[in-house]
């Protein structure tokens, strides 16, 4: 699920790729201002999701209802029994 400022960092980034291409293949001075500007957008868009992430991660952190730590680790070893549903005959 995307949000806004993610959105909004994809499309800074999409117009400094644009920006970048014209300063350094076609020597277009206006690019170069163009790019830094949308390079700042980025940051910007970036910070803001960074701070997101963090509440969300806080967030989840209280609904582990007082859990301390961090999650238990996914195991990729066969010897721990799952319960799966039975098949049917």
């Amino acid at each position: 699920m995307a949000t806004d400022s993610h959105d909004q960092m994809i499309e800074a980034f999409q117009k400094y790729f644009k920006w970048q291409d014209r300063f350094e293949y076609h020597g277009s001075d206006e690019a170069g201002i163009k790019a830094r500007f949308w390079l700042s957008e980025i940051r910007k868009h970036a910070s803001q999701r960074r701070l997101e992430v963090q509440e969300k991660r806080s967030e989840r952190k209280l609904a582990r209802k007082g859990q301390v730590g961090r999650p238990k680790k996914v195991t990729t070893n066969d010897d721990v029994r799952m319960d799966l549903p039975k098949e049917e005959d």
